[in-house]
């Protein structure tokens, strides 16, 4: 951390202290000095990014540092969506979070082309669930601040179709810091619940899902289906739930292929059909990913999607423990990207430990085990591949067996666009020198070429016609001579 980062952190941190001198109240005034809206601003620096009082309606938060705000870091319990940010010295206001992100970073220098001294941020679209904003008066940002790019349309290599926020992190270990952090692909995680169902702190686990992510590598934001979660043994059972809550099968399965057209990835990874260790919600995603990947390639089917994103053929498609095709993924090779962990300690260490809130339920699954390939049940090394119109995988140790990542097939399109245009250039400059060679054959052909003889040389067609017009006018002389 810089200097001026910790004496902003100082700062913010007088917020939430007693004040035992003038100093502190000073400090704390010289950084907010106008709110309106929040019943306890403080609880915006407390560090607490769970728990977090609504505001009114309209409200905003002043604050100040003599030497500017390079970022601001905002963290919302639920989607916010745009807010309005002012440099009061210019008095300049423009909108940020289009994005819609929980977890928001705005470039404070990118929006206003400065660092503003002075900034005020205001919530016009009704009480703003804002429970933490910190800010940074310049660069490197700590790890821990995450600076989301948006879901990868229309082109991700993988797409992770995890059931809930966990599940990726737990029978899908491996894969996240593998393919995102170390092998950089365009990875996009698609959840099917968003367990805002749950009594307590109902949004909890996004949080949890976005602070997993971060730390195993992915950069894309994920999508939280927006149904609810509940548990059952069966997949029968699981797809009842739903509907006794008015989501129909139907509704489901649209969901994934509208996921499937709208990111058309080479790879898509789904759940046990048999749902790991019997979760019937695992079974049904499961299922509805088979289901969807046949659905997706027909325009006949869930229209609306189809009109808005086109149709998709998935590539490959595995699913985790199938017995077919099988392949195994080796998850305890170091990484270079994570300083030597290897993929499987990457999500044990710092993806899974993200999920605080389950790891009551859930650490017997990693509990004591430092390889991957140490796991007893439902390894997360194990998959099968359910369908491929790339032909079987013959390694059987990559999903991307006989498939080209996005990035790489546009820098073959690029290698090969430029060198058809240098093909083009070198066809045309032999044209030209042919022709040049042509020419300079000619040149060369008359200048070797003997004189042509003064007798026989051609003259100029006026005096071809000079002889005619003389006679002529000498026979309009002799009569007019003639002429009385």
């Amino acid at each position: 951390m810089t200097k001026r980062f910790l004496m902003l952190a100082g700062l913010l941190l007088a917020l939430l202290l007693p004040v035992s001198g003038a100093a502190e109240q000073a400090s704390t005034a010289d950084l907010v000095i106008a709110a309106q809206g929040f019943p306890h601003i403080g609880s915006l620096f407390d560090g607490d990014t769970v728990h977090g009082p609504l505001s009114g309606d309209h409200a905003s938060v002043t604050l100040t540092l003599p030497e500017g705000f390079r970022y601001a870091y905002l963290i919302f319990d639920t989607e916010y969506g745009e807010f309005l940010v002012t440099d009061e010295e210019t008095g300049q206001t423009l909108s940020a979070g289009q994005e819609n992100f929980l977890h928001c970073l705005v470039d404070l220098k990118a929006l206003f082309g400065e660092d503003p001294k002075t900034v005020t941020f205001q919530f016009e679209n009704g009480p703003v669930p804002l429970l933490e904003l910190t800010l940074f008066p310049d660069e490197p940002l700590p790890d821990w601040v995450q600076r989301w790019e948006p879901p990868v349309d229309n082109g991700a290599d993988l797409v992770l179709f995890s059931t809930h926020a966990d599940d990726e992190q737990l029978f899908f270990a491996g894969v996240l810091p593998y393919y995102a952090g170390q092998k950089h692909y365009r990875v996009q995680v698609v959840y099917l619940t968003n367990h805002r169902n749950w009594s307590g702190d109902p949004n909890i686990r996004c949080h949890e899902a976005l602070d997993g992510l971060w730390a195993v590598g992915v950069r894309h934001y994920p999508v939280f289906g927006s149904f609810a979660d509940y548990y059952s043994r069966r997949k029968e059972d699981a797809e009842n739930q739903f509907a006794q809550n008015g989501v129909s099968r139907e509704e489901l399965l649209s969901y994934v292929v509208a996921q499937i057209r709208r990111f058309r990835p080479l790879v898509a990874v789904g759940h046990d059909l048999n749902g790991e260790y019997g979760h019937g919600a695992h079974m049904l995603y499961a299922e509805l990913l088979t289901q969807a990947a046949e659905a997706a390639a027909d325009e006949t089917r869930f229209v609306s999607s189809a009109a808005q994103y086109g149709t998709w053929q998935i590539p490959k498609v595995y699913l985790h423990l199938y017995e077919n095709n099988p392949i195994v993924m080796d998850w305890d090779k170091p990484l270079s990207h994570f300083g030597g962990l290897t993929a499987y300690q990457v999500t044990k260490q710092r993806g899974f430990a993200a999920h605080a809130s389950q790891q009551w339920g859930f650490a017997w699954y990693m509990s004591g085990i430092d390889r991957a390939a140490d796991i007893p049940e439902f390894s997360p090394c194990q998959y099968g591949l359910w369908s491929s119109i790339v032909g079987t995988d013959v390694e059987k140790n990559d999903f991307f067996e006989c498939l080209i990542p996005y990035d790489q097939q546009e820098e073959l399109a690029r290698q090969a666009e430029i060198q058809a245009r240098l093909e083009a250039l070198a066809r045309q400059e032999r044209v030209d020198r042919m022709k040049r060679a042509a020419v300079e054959k000619r040149l060369e052909a008359l200048e070797k070429a003997p004189p042509i003889p003064a007798e026989t040389a051609a003259q100029p067609y006026w005096i071809a016609l000079f002889v005619p017009v003389l006679l002529v006018a000498g026979t309009v002389c002799l009569y007019l001579r003639k002429k009385p």
